[in-house]
């Protein structure tokens, strides 16, 4: 091989090691994936959930930290959470300008391209994009860092459109720290009522460009106190997902309800317990 291209390709191999079955694909990296069941779907006016971060992390990495790594609302998806760098539009048609707000909260659905199926609060931005299926969504600024925080979605106002029945949904983050209240918008489902699956997920993702492994930051983030309709509602079961094209950067414990992940080393999973290796993924039973 020529010295011209065996250089590169080295310089990938260190930043980038991967064992011999398993290679590393493109971000995003879905470093872990949550799954929780709650036994039975409900009507939905609300729901909550609380993490907490152990430390701040440099923000120039991208990490999307996400309490809602996918719900439904009558079988439509969605998710949200908080992320290192968030962006978007805060005007449409024109001047359609990209803005950067740094650390931010975000709110997101699959299935929808309408912006009008969006509200944003103040000061916050919107996007609506195919690049990885039709979805919309709305983001605030949000200066998360160390500490504890809810997560929460309340049913918002219905309104009927061409003689259909509509409801708005509304996403907030609470800091426990400063006591204050992030609104990060809304966004319009179809229906009078809405019903709330019975599985919901959480994740710890990388995204944007591809990083040296030892780039990814290190944090434990804890999953803990679900609240649906106003209402303690800890999930009857809890699983986690690690797919096997992504790095082995995640580790997952159970401290009774809690769900409680750290990313930033790397993990053996053929030691790790309740571990089963699957065809694109490892699933690790945590309760």
């Amino acid at each position: 091989m020529k010295a011209r291209l065996l250089i590169p390709l080295l310089t990938i191999l260190c930043l980038f090691p991967t064992g011999a079955a398993d290679s590393i694909g493109n971000t995003p990296w879905h470093l872990v994936d949550y799954w929780w069941d709650f036994g039975k779907d409900t009507e939905f006016e609300s729901y909550e959930v609380d993490f907490n971060l152990s430390n701040d992390v440099d923000p120039r990495v991208r990490l999307y930290i996400a309490p809602i790594g996918l719900g439904h609302f009558n079988k439509v998806a969605f998710y949200g959470g908080i992320q290192t760098q968030s962006d978007g539009y805060r005007t449409h048609p024109h001047p359609r300008r990209r803005e950067y707000i740094g650390k931010g909260a975000i709110f997101s659905r699959w299935g929808e391209r309408d912006i009008k199926a969006t509200r944003k609060s103040e000061g916050g931005l919107f996007e609506s994009g195919g690049y990885e299926g039709d979805f919309i969504s709305v983001r605030n600024k949000c200066n998360w860092t160390k500490g504890r925080y809810t997560y929460r979605l309340k049913r918002g106002k219905t309104e009927t459109i061409k003689g259909k029945k509509h409801t708005w949904v509304d996403g907030f983050v609470y800091s426990h720290k400063d006591k204050k209240t992030v609104q990060i918008g809304s966004l319009r489902f179809a229906g009078a009522k809405l019903v709330l699956g019975r599985r919901l997920a959480g994740f710890i993702e990388i995204y944007g460009s591809r990083i040296p492994l030892a780039s990814i930051p290190k944090i434990t983030v804890t999953f803990e106190a679900w609240r649906i309709n106003g209402k303690a509602t800890p999930p009857q079961s809890a699983l986690a997902y690690y797919p096997r094209n992504v790095p082995q950067y995640a580790d997952s414990k159970a401290e009774g309800k809690q769900v409680i992940g750290t990313i930033g080393k790397n993990v053996d999973r053929t030691k790790a317990t309740r571990t089963s290796r699957q065809s694109r993924i490892w699933v690790q039973r945590l309760y």
